[in-house]
């Protein structure tokens, strides 16, 4: 049975920081019976809802950790090269 019964929202940003109709959610779910997670797209509509869009990615939380170490890589890769600070 799975441990996630509805969606774990963890976190919730603008896309850029020039586009405020679009957010990037990541969050825990699970679909038949398969747990993952989810980083996706949303919009808002014409009645100012945010709603999913089709464009995302899932990773099976058997990868999340491999996940996670590529994008610790790009933020490292990112401060070295002098594109973001390090207290970012």
């Amino acid at each position: 049975m799975s441990k996630i019964s509805e969606p774990i929202e963890i976190g919730k940003l603008w896309k850029s920081a020039r586009n405020r109709r679009q957010t990037i959610v990541i969050s825990l779910k699970q679909y038949e019976g398969h747990e993952f997670l989810d980083c996706r797209l949303f919009d808002t509509n014409s009645e100012g809802q945010s709603v999913p869009t089709g464009k995302g990615v899932t990773v099976g939380l058997s990868r999340i950790k491999e996940f996670a170490a590529a994008v610790n890589k790009a933020v490292q890769r990112a401060r070295d090269l002098g594109l973001i600070g390090g207290d970012e």
